[in-house]
């Protein structure tokens, strides 16, 4: 369903009229107006910040070439997944993420270094030590900022037509939309918000597909990861 669409029925909601169009100059100058195109950008923002959805994630990779330690972030890049690593072809294991800046600063004036390697971000880059080798890749998952697609497919960060489409659930877009145009307003939004949380737990529950359920006992692994029976390669 096209913005358009979906701010057509936002408007029935709360009792506004509907225009000929949200995102061109047949919307006038309507104070009405702009405030939706606004809210319906705010609470897109808001839904994809929410949780780690499988349809913006996306997968970097990172070649080394025994010089670089910085490597730039990809251009659509948002944020990494709430609980993400850094994999190289090094090592069989994640490689350890530094956080504190000066811990990073350290590697530069002692010898010691993590096992399996280290990363961090700054600088708009991510950064891994020990240098990689040349031929050596790493990979990480991130969440992209494209989070609308145009009539013509192309994928951008935010609505500027009535027809760009939302990747993510629209009734979620709608309710959340609906609640944040009361309080604006500063009208009671407290029903609209619960319905807003209770879709938005729905919709995060079923992304990317069934849950396994677990039974019994089963096997432990590294950071408690659950370590299922297979086959080393290589």
């Amino acid at each position: 369903m096209a913005i358009g669409d979906v701010l057509r029925q936002v408007c029935v909601a709360v009792g506004e009229a509907i225009p000929p169009a949200f995102f061109s100059t047949a919307a006038g100058t309507s104070r009405t107006w702009q405030q939706l195109q606004l809210l319906a950008n705010e609470a897109a923002s808001m839904i994809a910040g929410g949780f780690d959805w499988q349809v913006l994630r996306k997968v970097a990779e990172i070649n080394g070439d025994g010089t670089a330690e910085g490597f730039d972030l990809p251009a659509n890049f948002s944020r990494m997944l709430k609980r993400a690593s850094l994999w190289s072809s090094r090592h069989r294991w994640d490689m350890t993420h530094i956080v504190d800046s000066d811990d990073w600063l350290s590697f530069e004036f002692t010898t010691i270094a993590p096992l399996y390697g280290a990363w961090t971000m700054h600088g708009g880059q991510i950064h891994i030590q020990p240098v990689m080798a040349t031929g050596e890749k790493a990979k990480f998952f991130y969440i992209s900022k494209q989070i609308v697609r145009a009539a013509d497919g192309t994928l951008k960060t935010a609505f500027t037509a009535d027809e760009d489409i939302f990747l993510l659930d629209e009734r979620l877009l709608r309710l959340a939309i609906v609640y944040l145009w009361k309080q604006l307003q500063a009208q009671d939004f407290a029903a609209e918000l619960a319905d807003y949380e209770i879709a938005f737990d729905q919709a995060c529950d079923s992304d990317g597909g069934s849950k396994p359920v677990l039974s019994g006992n089963v096997a432990g692994g590294l950071h408690g990861v659950v370590v299922w029976p297979g086959t080393v390669t290589g």
